[in-house]
């Protein structure tokens, strides 16, 4: 038992020298650039691997994990000094490439096992059941004829490919994907996050909806960085959602409150979950121009979050909170740390300078301003450094999740883009829809939600970008908004029913039930399922309607649409909606429906619903008087 202890000690410190490694090696090669992209997507894996095997050893220590971690540690040195030799010869690598491209893949398809479940190693097998066997099949499904051999070479062994195990997506992984994971990390790590608490608590004492408030303040800053759903809500969630619940809200409201802001972290720029510069890298589109697209729509999102929460506060006669006073000594000395930044981050990438670079001086940056905030913080509030080592570890460890899941769908990717199975599905949507765009869209909304389920966002994406945006493309929808439009149903699958991973977790922590914590999740979360359409129908949303008056009409119309629905769908205004309020909310809803989905946009439908809104809120008000004077 105490050789055991001993042994799971040394994997634990074994792990913790390798993540801080890890972290170690992505600084130097971004400073000094000694290899290609390609050498650097192998060593980012091989290390992942160690990463992931040793943090699993420091907990149980078992042979096949061992092994696991000897193959890798081969495989990595094989391909890293034996890497011009390949490249001498792509086509058709020697004996040893093959059976290292074998090995390699099998890690990757054990540890996604391991970490995602059977979902990705199932899609990765058909994948290849399908480039092996899809030379038999009949009609359009037949693939191109391809032996074991070149199958083999083609997705795990030739480490030159843009597909495979060692593509694009790994060298995605490797030169930003993770860099963002341990710059958020290092946020967390060094007080950063105490300015989001604090605040969340300024917000919950000046808004009747209180702790819902701080909810979505903390659970959308954090968000936008971690990427993650299931861990943001674990972070924040922890003290939300019970104080949700003690301020009055039900469980299912404050399950479903915490899951919609957590999701929507990932849409609100300037990070939105790193997964924004995945498709910058995978369409070409200038961070920039998906940043400035998709600043509106988030923002919409989150209005209208905070109107759900501040509607069922006033249903339930909840009162802003009067806890203790905000800490404003450490929300000062926490700001620079968040702020700054981020701040700096958006000033580099609008100055042009590259991606890596940027990320690495906004990683310098909380370093040095969590160490000189640290100097004035309170003892109760310094940094404990165990607690920042295993931080820094923990974020390394899900940096690395992500980075062997992307190799392991640069598998699946590689196959559909060899078989050309990819333009074939977008052509069966094309004619399932009839060639209608909006049932396309329906078809291409339902896809996405169902390839979303339990994925992380950059995997969830990727999917659907190969899968559905070409679709989308076919039938003349840009290329921003035909990546954007599933995108959001991907993202927001964490809280639709069968799955909703993220909905389920906040529901352990809430004591809620699920069903009806996914039905309160919908409507807190309703805009999310209606924003992709108005992105094709009503393109002025993403500033991207032609001209200013056509975005901020189409704006202003989004707004009236969503402000209308939330009082139709809560059946309550500034005070209980009452039939003729209720009818009077719901023609503008349609009016204003009208006004975006239609082709022609008449502005009467605009201006018919503006004006039945205003009289239906100005009822309201009367109403409510009357009854509190009654």
């Amino acid at each position: 038992m105490q050789s055991s202890s001993r042994l799971s000690a040394f994997f634990r410190l074994l792990c913790t020298v390798t993540a801080l490694g890890m972290i170690g090696y992505h600084f130097y090669y971004i400073v000094e650039l000694p290899y290609e992209p390609s050498i650097n997507a192998i060593l980012h894996l091989g290390l992942a691997y160690s990463v992931l095997l040793l943090a699993s050893l420091a907990k149980r220590c078992n042979a096949l994990d061992l092994l696991c971690l000897l193959v890798a540690v081969a495989v990595t040195a094989y391909f890293f000094f034996d890497y011009e030799t390949i490249l001498e010869d792509p086509s058709y690598p020697p004996m040893t490439a093959f059976v290292a491209g074998i090995a390699s893949a099998a890690v990757a398809f054990y540890l996604t096992w391991r970490v995602f479940g059977y979902i990705f190693p199932l899609i990765a097998l058909i994948g290849i059941a399908y480039l092996w066997f899809g030379s038999h099949l009949p009609g359009a499904l037949r693939a191109p004829s391809m032996d074991f051999e070149r199958m083999v070479t083609l997705l795990a062994s030739d480490v030159t490919s843009p597909w495979g195990l060692y593509g694009s997506l790994l060298i995605l992984s490797a030169n930003y994907l993770f860099l963002f994971i341990i710059f958020g990390t290092f946020l967390e790590a060094f007080g950063g996050l105490k300015f989001i608490m604090c605040i969340g608590n300024w917000a919950a004492r000046y808004f009747r909806s209180g702790a819902a408030s701080l909810s979505i303040f903390s659970s959308a800053l954090l968000g936008s960085i971690t990427g993650s759903t299931v861990a943001n809500i674990t972070v924040t969630g922890t003290f939300t959602i019970p104080l949700m619940k003690k301020t009055n809200y039900t469980a299912e409201q404050a399950a479903a409150i915490e899951t919609a802001a957590s999701c929507g972290g990932q849409i609100l720029p300037p990070v939105m979950g790193a997964t924004v510069f995945v498709m910058s890298g995978f369409t070409g589109i200038p961070y920039v121009n998906i940043v400035s697209a998709s600043a509106v729509s988030a923002l919409i999102y989150f209005g209208l979050l905070l109107v759900y929460a501040e509607l069922n506060a006033r249903k339930r006669n909840i009162l802003p909170m009067k806890g203790e006073p905000v800490d404003v000594r450490t929300m000062m000395l926490s700001a620079p740390v968040f702020i700054l930044p981020l701040a700096l981050l958006l000033f580099l990438l609008f100055a042009g300078l590259s991606l890596m670079k940027t990320i690495l001086y906004c990683i310098l940056a909380v370093i040095v301003l969590g160490l000189l905030c640290n100097f004035f913080q309170r003892d109760s509030q310094k940094l404990h450094w165990d607690k920042v080592v295993d931080s820094t570890v923990s974020g390394t460890v899900s940096g690395c999740q992500i980075a062997v899941v992307l190799a392991l769908i640069g598998v699946a990717v590689a196959c559909v883009e060899v078989t050309g199975i990819g333009m074939r599905l977008g052509t069966f949507l094309v004619s399932l829809s009839m060639n209608s765009l909006f049932i396309l869209l329906i078809l291409t909304a339902f896809t996405a939600i169902l390839l979303g389920i339990g994925l992380p966002s950059p995997a969830a994406y990727i999917i659907c970008a190969t899968i559905l945006s070409p679709a989308l493309v076919k039938m003349g929808v840009p290329l921003l908004m035909a990546h954007l439009f599933p995108l959001y149903y991907a993202l927001f699958s964490h809280l639709t029913p069968p799955v909703g991973i993220g909905l389920m977790v906040a529901c352990k922590m809430a004591d809620s039930d699920y069903l009806k914590s996914a039905v309160e999740a919908m409507k807190a979360a309703f805009p999310s399922f209606f924003l992709p359409f108005i992105f094709i129908y009503a393109p002025g949303i993403l500033l991207l309607g032609g001209d200013t008056m056509t975005n901020v009409l189409h704006i202003v119309g989004s707004i009236l649409f969503f402000l209308a629905m939330a009082v139709t769908m809560n059946r309550w205004c500034i005070g209980k909606a009452s039939l003729s309020v209720y009818l009077l909310a719901f023609a503008s809803f349609l009016c204003s429906g009208g006004y975006l989905y239609l082709a022609s946009h008449p502005m009467l439908m605009l201006m018919g619903g503006a004006a039945l809104f205003v009289i239906c809120v100005a009822l309201n008000v009367i109403q409510t008087r009357q009854v509190k004077t009654a």
